[in-house]
């Protein structure tokens, strides 16, 4: 087993260095066709993957970079919402090595995830889990971040670890993932993720009124989401902590009348989507004004 992850390990660092030596643009165009099975027009946008896209290459506001850093996103949404009908998962610890972390078997229930990418949470306290077990899990963290794909925002997120509170559910399972595709503070899509950490995850598409929408997302299967008691609420805060944005999606959980944040996502998908029907694509994409340089420069939405 140890030569096993040796190789592993080699051959990944091999990728990420071949990888490395392919411009971000044309990278990105070949991974785009890949996915889209078309050629895509990062220079003047129309879908809603083209102008993420297009942000990766163009927008560098400080604001991105924050959303791309967890614990910075979470300083951002209680500066945009300091009400108490928005809760914050606490930190409990952040850090590049675990063994300077406090005792994993006496914190409260807790999520372990990258502070400086997406895509990864492990969860504890676990007896049966051993600190060396969880280091060597959480090692590529800080190999395989989405820098491999270009997106700039995630150059200036602190390369760390982050152990914060998990959320409460009933039956300690990771609750319902709610999210907001807010422009300009205005709702337009709710994505609803159950499951993720499962081998059945669902991905259903709403509109801000919680109608069913005809389209998927390609690998997953859609449900029948009945509309959460929170959603007014959960509603309200999304377009306040989007209103200063061209387009962010906001991500929350809602759990026995609280809503929980989950974080700032300025580039879904990387910006290569797959739906189905793509005409969706385009329609997404009509809802997104891009800034202009002169508004990127002075920071503004």
């Amino acid at each position: 087993m140890p030569v096993l992850n040796t190789i592993q390990s080699w051959s990944a660092a091999v990728r990420r260095r071949l990888v490395a030596m392919i411009p971000v643009l044309m990278l990105r165009k070949v991974l785009y066709l890949f996915m889209i099975r078309r050629w895509g027009n990062f220079e003047e946008p129309e879908t809603f993957n083209e102008k993420v896209n297009w942000r990766i290459f163009n927008d560098r506001r400080d604001r991105i970079v924050k959303a791309c850093d967890k614990m910075w996103m979470k300083e951002m949404a209680r500066a945009a919402y300091p009400g108490a009908n928005l809760r914050i998962p606490a930190t409990y610890w952040s850090g590049t090595d675990l063994r300077d972390a406090p005792d994993l078997t006496t914190l409260p229930p807790w999520v372990l995830k990258p502070n400086h990418s997406s895509g990864h949470a492990l969860f504890g306290p676990d007896p049966q889990t051993e600190l060396a077990s969880l280091r060597q899990r959480t090692a590529r963290w800080f190999d395989r971040t989405p820098l491999e794909l270009g997106e700039w925002g995630y150059r200036e997120a602190r390369p760390q670890l982050l152990i914060e509170e998990r959320i409460p559910t009933p039956d300690g399972t990771p609750p319902v993932d709610y999210k907001f595709f807010v422009f300009k503070g205005r709702i337009e899509l709710i994505q609803v993720n159950r499951g993720r950490f499962g081998k059945k995850q669902t991905t259903t598409f709403l509109d801000a009124d919680w109608r069913p929408l005809p389209v998927r997302w390609r690998i997953h299967r859609t449900a029948v989401e009945e509309r959460p008691l929170e959603l007014d609420k959960m509603r309200e805060i999304a377009s306040v902590l989007g209103a200063d944005w061209d387009f962010v999606r906001v991500d929350l959980y809602a759990v026995d009348g609280d809503v929980w944040f989950g974080e700032y996502t300025p580039y879904p998908g990387t910006g290569m989507l797959r739906y189905q029907p793509m005409s969706f694509d385009i329609e997404q994409g009509g809802h997104w004004q891009l800034p202009t340089p002169d508004q990127i420069r002075r920071g503004q939405p």
